[in-house]
């Protein structure tokens, strides 16, 4: 027999049981009818399809507090969707029972407070008990399929509580399922059938919330667009574009998605209107000549010959999948304009759940278990970001485990727990709206003046919804930002959309492999790439962000002896040389796929895009259609069947990992006009990135290092000009107080608030600071140089700091007209070793100047790493800065290293052999060393070390 009160894992962290095990429990059991009653709604889709895909009847219930209710059919589910919003926006009341009563079976425990209340609403009830009360319907509540789990469940339930094995915890191990008969649970059973019915299409109908002069919204898309397209073409359209929109139009007509197209574009233009930077476009929707003349895109798909059918297709039923991006800072603004237009009810976000991954399995088991938090540390970076499973393949963590009988039992129950939801979170970028108010159709959560769907993205196209991606973009707000500050000192009008893409200039910073703070293209490996491939039109740009990822990367260097001339392209046939001629004859783009099927057999472009579909999807029997069909048609067309079959094997070879053309040219539009404002603008530039950068130390470092070589002067804090974010003074960048250590953005907004526009003096900051500040503050700003601009020195300013403070205190007792000013005495700096080092304490680098330049200038014959191109197969003496040391054990078990090391200018690695590694001690990351070696060169240059020396040694 089923049991009836059964909770899954979507009742976080208070049962062991998910769906899938549920079901094949039914299945081995042969239960025809499967109950669910969670305190909320979340695993009820998953809970359906599967039940039905295994012929299980579904029965639905919900936990209100004790109230067990389930669903008769799809009205009485409806009904729970509406308790289960009001259940998260307060308290649920009798008079919201009664509202929501129909189509209900409802279980009632005997001693409930308002049980005659409660018995009055619903017409099939139930009485029931937990202890077997013979009086009552039995109900035993089960969070565990099997006696096995008891454990895990109380582990899991620890953890929601906040409690550990050293806390006084009771639990009731009388909760795994029980195979109790009754004939009540048949007749239960019986009255309970749930069909869903076939969803249509469900988004707002944009007539309704807008003045369309009388037009439907197919008529109004097309008016729309035409005169778009007018605006794009300064009303001369060439007959390619009038037929291509004409077509897209139709398209977009007969798959009823012309609603769709106009939300965006509403959104879209209240974007544009209210100054929140629009992304270029992202995906396939670039490929869209309706997007482009609506302005929801920015990329002219005919100039880049970008398909619709990648995009739309009729013969691919799917919906329309327009991504949109905003800067990360202002994405809910376009969402909030959404709600208000369509209604809090009809627009919502998405839930999305987060499980227990292997190190979060391990960290929350191991603080129920009281296990130390080094422990657990050492052990999850054994495992890195293995499964617990996959990580037992590896002996040395076998043998860890198998050491200690607590990591025994934490392992073990961590094993049990890894995948199942933790808890719920909001999806990245999904919103749905919809037509009807959403609780008809998905259950609701009210959070913080939002509804989100608590149904995952996965479900909703087979409910009618349609996911509408609003992706909130770092790098925008980092664009943003720069044009503000732009416009704002230079007195321009600068805009995202008229920076051109044919700019020589600018393509300086991608030959020279100068992108760091480049959108997509920051890795060392593309750098590289970028050097070898020298771009000077945007379509070089667009074509290595396609070829530097998994699959199109095998070809890189092919690409480069082709493009040099070093080797001859192979268009395989004239007839494709139009669609390769770009890409060297190499396929890179799913685009091309698309059209060489196309070219060679004849296939329509909405079936070649089904064809790449079924290829990158590997589905074998769509492929063995394909094939045939593939090859005949390439035969009717003059093609060889030597060069048909050849061709069709690169296809299954390139389609799995080929990449979207629509959206390279999309992204790398973003990439190019950063890289212009990066070098028309580099000081604008390294502010906003800086600002961007200020909790990650190793970024800052990088920034400030190009900097320099920019020419660009890097300030150090003062009292009177820093904030909390770097600040422009006269064509130099000032450093923030908040860089500081121990210094918070708290702090520094204080400093901020007291300084009102300037301090007088030394004595007007001691007074002003004056229980504002901790002394310890203090101490750093005098350290890190922030009140230079006082004129003393800051071993004086540090001796004569308890007068100071003495005479701020008496000034705040006495008024500054009966205090006098207390006499400073003037002494010597610290050294400027000294005065160095404490700058990298307090802003984790080295500002005025690198310690290895000082070294430099005590040393003779040293070179330095600017011109190490120079010195190559050659013997040198070196002065640098241990930023990494990575200790390896060799084939013979021998001891050596690679060091990752640095001077003002660049970094290096440095090899240190087992002969020259075993005579070293003592050495760590951050010592300034000597070294005695020779310059090679691999991938890049690097120096093979003789003979190492700490220059404190000398």
């Amino acid at each position: 027999m089923a049991p009836i009160y059964v909770k899954s894992v979507y009742s976080f962290l208070s049962s062991t049981i998910t769906i899938d095990d549920y079901i094949n429990f039914a299945k081995i059991n042969k239960l025809n009818n499967l109950c669910l009653c969670d305190d909320n709604m979340y695993g009820v889709m998953e809970f359906i399809k599967k039940c039905f895909l295994n012929n299980i009847n579904p029965i639905i219930g919900l936990d209100i507090n004790g109230i067990l209710l389930y669903a008769k059919n799809y009205s009485g589910y409806v009904n729970l969707l509406h308790l289960e919003k009001i259940k998260s926006e307060r308290e649920i009341t009798i008079d919201d029972l009664k509202k929501y009563s129909s189509d209900l079976v409802c279980f009632i425990k005997y001693d409930y407070e308002f049980i005659d209340e409660i018995k009055k609403i619903y017409s099939d009830y139930y009485i029931y008990s937990e202890d077997n009360n013979k009086e009552y319907l039995y109900l035993h509540k089960t969070l565990c399929l099997s006696n096995d789990d008891v454990e895990t469940l109380k582990y899991l339930n620890m953890l929601r509580d906040n409690k550990t094995i050293l806390d006084d915890y009771e639990f009731n191990n009388d909760v795994y399922y029980i195979d109790y008969k009754n004939d009540k649970y048949i007749e239960f059973f019986n009255k309970c059938h749930l069909v869903l019915p076939k969803y249509e299409l469900n988004i707002p109908d944009y007539c309704k919330y807008n003045d369309t002069h009388g037009l439907n919204s197919d008529d109004y898309l097309y008016n729309l667009s035409v005169t778009g397209l007018n605006k794009r073409m300064n009303s001369k359209i060439p007959l390619k574009y009038k037929e291509r929109l004409l077509y897209e139009l139709s398209i977009i007509k007969q798959m009823g998605f012309s609603n769709y197209f106009l939300i965006v574009y509403d959104y879209v233009k209240y974007a544009k209107t209210n100054n929140i930077l629009v992304g270029p476009g992202r995906g396939s929707a670039a490929g869209s000549l309706v997007s482009f003349s609506l302005g929801i895109t920015e990329v002219d798909p005919l100039k880049y010959n970008l398909l619709f059918e990648r995009f739309l297709n009729p013969n691919r039923i799917t919906m329309p999948d327009i991504d949109t991006d905003f800067p990360d800072n202002r994405r809910d603004e376009v969402i909030d304009y959404c709600i208000k237009k369509y209604g809090i009810n009809n627009v919502s976000l998405i839930t999305t759940f987060t499980p227990f991954g292997s190190k979060m399995a391990l960290r929350d088991i191991g603080r129920v278990l009281n296990i130390p938090s080094y422990v657990i540390d050492d052990l999850t970076k054994k495992i890195n970001d293995k499964s617990l499973d996959d990580a037992l393949k590896d002996e040395k963590i076998k043998e860890t485990i198998n050491s200690d009988n607590k990591l025994k039992k934490l392992y073990f129950i961590a094993k049990r727990i890894e995948g199942i939801p933790r808890h719920s979170s909001i999806h990245a970028a999904g919103v749905i709206m919809s037509n009807n108010t959403l609780d008809n159709i998905v259950p609701l959560i009210y959070n913080d003046g939002k509804y989100l769907c608590g149904y995952e993205a996965k479900y909703l196209e087979e409910l009618g919804l349609l996911k509408m991606d609003f992706l909130g973009i770092k790098n925008l707000t980092i664009i943003d930002n720069i044009l503000k500050l732009i416009n704002e000192k230079e007195k321009k009008e600068l805009k995202f959309n008229n920076i051109p893409l044919d700019d020589k200039e600018t393509f300086h910073i991608f030959k020279n492999g100068d992108t760091n703070g480049i959108f997509q293209f920051e890795s060392k490996g593309i750098k590289d790439f970028l050097v070898k491939l020298k771009p000077d039109t945007f379509m070089d740009i667009y074509n290595a962000n396609a070829f530097y990822r998994p699959g199109p990367s095998n070809s890189i260097d092919l690409y480069i002896r082709r493009r040099e001339g070093k080797e001859k392209i192979d268009y395989f046939d004239d007839r494709l040389k139009p669609i390769l001629k770009s890409t060297l004859g190499i396929i890179v783009y799913q685009e091309q796929i698309m059209e060489i099927v196309n070219v060679m057999a004849g296939f329509s472009l909405s079936d070649a895009d089904i064809l790449r579909r079924a290829v990158s999807k590997k589905k074998i029997e769509d492929i063995e259609k394909y094939h045939d069909k593939f090859i005949n048609g390439s035969l009717n067309n003059n093609y060889s069947k030597e060069l048909s079959e050849k061709v069709f094997n690169l296809i299954l070879e390139f389609a799995s990992y080929g990449f979207n053309k629509s959206h390279s040219v999309a992204y790398s539009i973003i990439s190019y006009k950063m890289a212009y404002l990066k070098y028309h603008y580099p000081l604008y530039f390294y502010k906003v990135l800086l600002d961007n950068s200020l909790s990650d130390i190793e970024k800052t470092i990088q920034y400030i290092k190009e900097c320099k070589k920019k020419n660009i002067t890097i300030l150090k804090p003062d009292i009177n000009i820093s904030t909390d974010n770097y600040m422009i003074n006269y064509g130099k960048i000032v450093l923030p107080f908040n860089i500081i250590k121990g210094i918070s953005s708290v702090n520094a907004r204080k400093i901020i608030e007291i300084r009102t526009s300037k301090f007088n003096d030394i004595y007007d900051f001691f007074v002003k600071s004056n229980d504002i500040l901790s002394k310890n503050i203090i101490v750093s700003l005098i350290d890190s140089g922030s009140l230079d601009s006082f004129n003393y020195n800051r071993k004086t300013l540090i001796d004569n700091m308890d007068s100071l403070l003495n005479y701020a205190n008496l000034v705040h007792d006495l008024g500054n007209d009966f205090v006098l000013k207390p006499e400073i005495n003037i002494i010597d700096e610290y050294p400027k070793e000294e005065l160095i080092q404490k700058e990298k304490e307090l802003f984790g680098f080295y500002l005025s100047s690198h310690p290895v330049t000082y070294y430099r200038s005590k040393l003779n014959d040293v070179i330095s790493l600017e011109n190490i191109q120079k010195y190559f197969n050659k013997y040198i003496k070196i002065v640098l800065l241990i930023d990494r040391i990575k200790e390896i054990t060799t084939k013979n078990g021998d001891k050596m290293a690679f060091y990752s090391c640095s001077d003002e200018e660049k970094s290096i690695d440095v090899i240190v052999f087992p002969k020259v590694y075993n005579n070293l001690s003592n050495i760590k990351k951050g010592d300034i060393i000597i070294i005695d070696g020779k310059i090679e060169r691999k991938s890049d240059y690097q120096i093979i070390a003789n003979n190492i020396v700490k220059v404190e040694e000398l």
